[in-house]
């Protein structure tokens, strides 16, 4: 009869020694001891934490078939001494899709196929057939949760469902996670673009609020530690006025509780009213500077002169230049600057007169011309992982953070 199961490799390894362990007891006449059940189980640890290195078992599962092979694709007979190392071998094999072992003999069959992907399993009692398979990566999509404007989520119901489903607490708008485990992390971050502008006595048309940057990096995680999120949210424009310039985008951070940058992705520059001298907005950067007298070294952005008309994005550690309000850091929970054009969560600067600038790791500047006509600088960005891929300019719309468990 065929039985074909989905076992964790921990219960099988812990499976492999007590028959082993009871074997000999039988043959002894004897039950076994309570040292040899502690023996049992001191091995097995062993056994499982020289196989991963790693508190996290997980990645793979290993399908049995009693009493089939697969016939026809054997490339290489070695002897095991069960079914678990014989698994093994074929799981270290280059090109090694699946096994056949025999329970009695010992011998142990690689094979180039598996009984996925051929119908060649044959009936053959006292062997087995077996073959692992990959758990997927596990993904994590950290999301605005609905939020709009200046102010971040105030609830964790959009992650109902989802892999996030009780795992995130909100400390005003900044999303706090534990990691679930051990090992190396892809995390994307992408910031918010910033509003368009327009006017509608003057001008016609419409100037472009600058697209977020995508930063992308791998770390090493360790399970229990926690993360802030912070989810850039895009820049909004005003209808208070006729002349209508957009707020800066939020820059979207993942950092360690004290702040410290894993990656941060800049937020878009605000378009300015549309003119025929009009800008769209820069973009959220690739590099650590914000643009248009961009922050730098975390700090914000700058203003062509005190008395423009508008707010520059903040930095991970400068509140943003503004009028009656200015953006936050995220140090100081990271508000976008609440007034006319609101900026976007993440530190984006308001739109006034003239456009805000971008929130990031640096915050976007102001660099105007003359009265009611500038340029709304992106927000810089840092990224301290390995194997970075770094982009200006990518996302459109409210940012997000998604971060992979790769192995």
């Amino acid at each position: 009869m065929r039985r074909r199961g989905y076992l964790p490799l921990l219960y099988q390894i812990l499976y492999f020694f007590y028959r082993v362990l009871n074997a000999f007891a039988v043959s002894q006449q004897q039950t076994m001891p309570e040292f040899v059940v502690c023996l049992l189980v001191l091995l097995s640890l062993n056994c499982v934490q020289s196989l991963y290195k790693s508190d996290d078992i997980r990645s793979s599962y290993l399908s049995v078939s009693e009493d089939y092979v697969l016939v026809g694709h054997v490339t290489t007979a070695l002897l095991a001494r069960g079914i678990t190392p014989c698994a093994h071998k074929c799981l270290s094999m280059p090109g090694c899709l699946s096994f056949n072992f025999a329970k009695v003999s010992n011998v142990c069959e690689l094979n180039n196929s598996s009984s996925q992907s051929t119908d060649n399993l044959a009936i053959r009692p006292g062997f087995a057939h077996g073959y692992w398979i990959n758990v997927a990566p596990m993904k994590f999509v950290f999301t605005t949760l609905g939020a709009q404007g200046s102010m971040g989520p105030s609830n964790a119901t959009g992650y109902l469902g989802s892999t996030l489903e009780g795992q995130v607490y909100l400390n005003n708008g900044i999303q706090e996670w534990v990691v679930p485990y051990k090992g190396k992390y892809l995390i994307e971050a992408f910031g918010a673009s910033g509003a368009n502008g327009t006017c509608v006595r003057r001008c016609s048309g419409w100037t472009r609020g600058g697209r977020g940057a995508k930063i992308t990096g791998l770390f090493e995680l360790q399970r229990g530690q926690r993360l802030k999120i912070l989810v850039g949210q895009r820049g909004q424009i005003t209808y208070d006025f006729n002349e209508r310039s957009g707020g800066g985008g939020g820059g979207t951070f993942v950092t360690l509780m004290d702040n410290s940058p894993l990656v941060i992705a800049g937020g878009g520059g605000g378009g300015s009213m549309s003119t025929n001298e009009s800008a769209d907005g820069d973009p959220g950067q690739a590099g650590r500077n914000g643009t248009r007298n961009g922050g730098t070294k975390g700090l914000e952005g700058q203003k062509s002169s005190p008395a423009d008309l508008c707010g520059t994005g903040a930095g991970l550690w400068g509140d943003g230049k503004g009028m009656s309000t200015r953006a936050l850091s995220f140090s100081r929970g990271g508000n976008g600057a609440y007034s006319m054009g609101k900026g976007g969560f993440g530190g984006g600067g308001n739109g006034w007169v003239l456009p805000g600038g971008g929130g990031g790791y640096s915050g976007g500047g102001m660099e105007a011309s003359k009265f009611g006509v500038g340029n709304a600088g992106g927000g810089g960005s840092i990224n301290n992982g390995s194997s970075q891929v770094n982009e200006r300019g990518v996302n459109k719309g409210d940012g997000k953070a998604v971060i992979t468990l790769i192995t």
